[in-house]
């Protein structure tokens, strides 16, 4: 499983079908503030987790991760990103 592949291909995929976290998590069975994370590309989250939310997206849907990354369709939908914290 490539993570970022991953990720960016679920991010379009919600954004394409227009869900919000609460209705992609119903879908795939995943609490709604974890999808949150996923979408908004933050926090860690499990190989599980990303199984469950990819298993509710076609197969055809946007397979090549190079079309994908250059779709625009792989940014956050939900707000913006959180900024880094200073160390």
């Amino acid at each position: 499983m490539h993570i970022d592949a991953s990720i960016h291909r679920i991010c379009a995929f919600a954004r394409h079908q227009g869900w919000s976290a609460e209705s992609f998590g119903r879908a795939a069975a995943v609490p709604p503030s974890t999808v949150r994370d996923v979408l908004r590309q933050e926090g860690n989250p499990t190989a599980t987790t990303l199984r469950a939310m990819e298993a509710v997206i076609p197969h055809d849907f946007m397979t090549d991760p190079v079309a994908l990354a250059s779709s625009g369709l792989c940014a956050p939908i939900l707000g913006r990103p959180r900024k880094k914290r200073r160390t």
